[in-house]
């Protein structure tokens, strides 16, 4: 919901009534592998996946009042089984729960869907072969879209290649192929899979949450899973072929309520936890899902999580949840102390990434609040998390919220630091920096958790580059360059090196469009490494000299390689 144009109270006015529909928009597509506009999915999916999840009509809508430009998904098609898989797995917690059940899929996916390794990725320096241009402008030369597999080097950033990984008109006869979210783990551990999300199918179509091989690049298959929102699905830290996810649909009037786990390789699902027990036993209403708030990663391996239960009245005009911390090894509920039970969707509390507590959005003050694993407020940190953010930990294992803020209470910038275990935050690239008043559209991913502190920024800002005081063009130049407009950058927030290291292209953010406004954001997705990033074009500034906006062209995804990346 990042804009400009609007200054100081104006910002923090909106800010305090809109939020997080950032991440997504209820229950994304309802697709359950690899969804068809005109028929049963491709994949097939066990009896207990069968049923169609029920719409969060009244989340969708409250979101369409607050982002217009974000599209609802609120599709309800039902996927029907053919599976005779036999229901072998066993839970792999001492909680009690119900039977798991192992499914199986069938896709367009190659022979062979095994890892292409499962070596673990050599971990080393991200920036290694980068180039600190510091605040001189950089050239936005003409770069046509490249075809499905192509590499290109990025004519501005030399050292860097550019992959388009799909042709979602072509591939799936949809419009939209996009990592989820900057906060989404979408690469697995050894980064021998990751996972994008496709929608706006056209009739025939697919859509649905598509596997992808880590190392080639080709679609495998869509994965039969039903998270909450599209960008709630958890990879595991150490297993490359566990991905973890809570079920999000309605059987014969029940809400279904379980955290599961599938073997993306074999299909073969397995209960972890059934919360439905656990929401009767607190006296709150088990007519609404459980789900995260905003989508960051639990705590720790998939051990500590922020949930919330539903089936309570809106919040704030989103989604309400009795909010809740939940460990997944130990099977407890923490309360947190000191904050409403009742919180709309975006302002749940979220784990920290280090495993060690929760924090929360504190709207109304614009701070983020501090709990530990008793769910006890342990500090209060001026930093707004309303924005688009991601959770981090630094080299010493500090949590961090790392973001933009706009008129925030410690200033204003495009990547900013709060350090959640001292209090401290800093400011990388803003108005404390000469850099000016932050770029609209910007997001931040932090998921190269194999070297913390490394962190990837996009932003869109304006299609037509920035003007020699690098503040952003207005319209378009004959001479087109950029400094923060249209580029993607790493930083390291341990020791505040900054490189600038593509150019995205992508327009139909700036035009605040009704479909692709949302869509084609820059969701930058690093990998664990650190290596690669993952974010999604229309590719509008093919000719930046003549930017085309269209509100309804294709996203793709395409993988920004940084020189560091070496494939084997």
């Amino acid at each position: 919901m990042q804009t400009s144009i609007y200054k100081a109270g104006s910002v923090a006015l909106l800010a305090s009534v809109y939020l997080s529909a950032c991440g997504g928009g209820g229950a994304g597509d309802l697709a359950s592998g690899g969804n068809s506009s005109t028929g049963p999915a491709a994949a097939t999916v066990a009896a207990a996946q069968t049923d169609a999840p029920a719409p969060l009509t009244a989340e969708a809508e409250a979101a369409k009042l607050r982002w217009p430009w974000k599209k609802s998904t609120t599709s309800t098609t039902t996927t029907t089984s053919t599976s005779t898989a036999p229901s072998t797995s066993t839970t792999t917690t001492t909680t009690t729960t119900t039977s798991p059940t192992t499914t199986s899929t069938t896709s367009t996916a190659p022979a062979s869907t095994t890892p292409t390794s499962t070596t673990p990725v050599a971990v080393g320096d991200p920036s290694a072969g980068l180039v600190d241009y510091g605040k001189a402008l950089r050239p936005f030369s003409p770069l046509a879209k490249p075809a499905k597999g192509q590499r290109v080097e990025d004519p501005d950033f030399p050292g860097t290649k550019i992959v388009r990984i799909t042709d979602v008109v072509k591939d799936f006869k949809a419009n939209v192929a996009i990592p989820a979210y900057p906060t989404t783990q979408a690469w697995n551990c050894d980064e021998s899979r990751f996972i994008l999300y496709v929608t706006s199918a056209q009739s025939g179509g697919q859509s649905g949450w598509a596997m992808f091989d880590g190392k080639t690049y080709a679609f495998i298959k869509f994965l039969p899973i039903n998270p909450p929102d599209i960008e709630q699905f958890y990879w595991s830290h150490t297993d490359p072929t566990k991905l973890v996810y809570i079920d999000n649909r309605e059987s014969s009037g029940t809400i279904i309520m379980r955290m599961m786990q599938i073997n993306v390789e074999t299909g073969a699902q397995t209960v972890l936890y059934d919360f439905a027990p656990l929401i009767k036993a607190q006296g709150w209403p088990t007519t609404g899902p459980v789900r995260a708030g905003y989508p960051f990663y639990p705590g720790g391996d998939l051990e500590l999580w922020g949930l919330g239960a539903g089936g309570i009245p809106n919040v704030s005009g989103q989604l309400g949840l009795n909010v809740f911390g939940f460990n997944l090894n130990t099977g407890k509920l923490t309360r947190y102390n000191g904050i409403a039970l009742a919180q709309a969707r975006g302002s749940t509390p979220f784990p920290l990434k280090s495993g060690k507590g929760w924090a929360w959005p504190d709207w109304a003050n614009h701070t983020t609040v501090v709990f530990d694993l008793n769910g006890n407020i342990v500090r209060t940190v001026q930093f707004d998390a309303i924005e688009h953010l991601d959770s981090a930990v630094n080299a010493k294992g500090e949590d961090l919220l790392v973001g933009t803020q706009y008129d925030g209470p410690s200033g204003s910038g495009n990547l900013m630091v709060a350090n959640l275990t001292t209090g401290q935050v800093s400011t990388l690239v803003g108005m404390s920096t000469g850099d000016g008043y932050p770029r609209t559209g910007t997001l931040i991913g932090a998921g190269a958790w194999k070297v913390p502190g490394w962190v990837a920024m996009g932003v869109t800002g304006s299609p037509y580059g920035s003007t020699a005081n690098n503040d952003s063009n207005s319209a378009p130049v004959t001479n087109p360059q950029t400094y923060i407009d249209q580029e993607v950058w790493v930083a390291n927030v341990n020791t505040g090196a900054k490189f600038r290291v593509a150019h995205h292209r992508s327009t139909s953010y700036y035009a605040n469009a009704p479909v692709n406004n949302y869509w084609a954001q820059t969701n930058v997705t690093l990998s664990p490494s650190g290596t690669r990033i993952l974010v999604q074009s229309d590719w509008g500034n093919a000719n930046p000299k003549a930017p085309v906006v269209d509100p309804n062209a294709p996203v793709d995804t395409y993988v920004i390689e940084l020189p560091a990346y070496k494939p084997n």
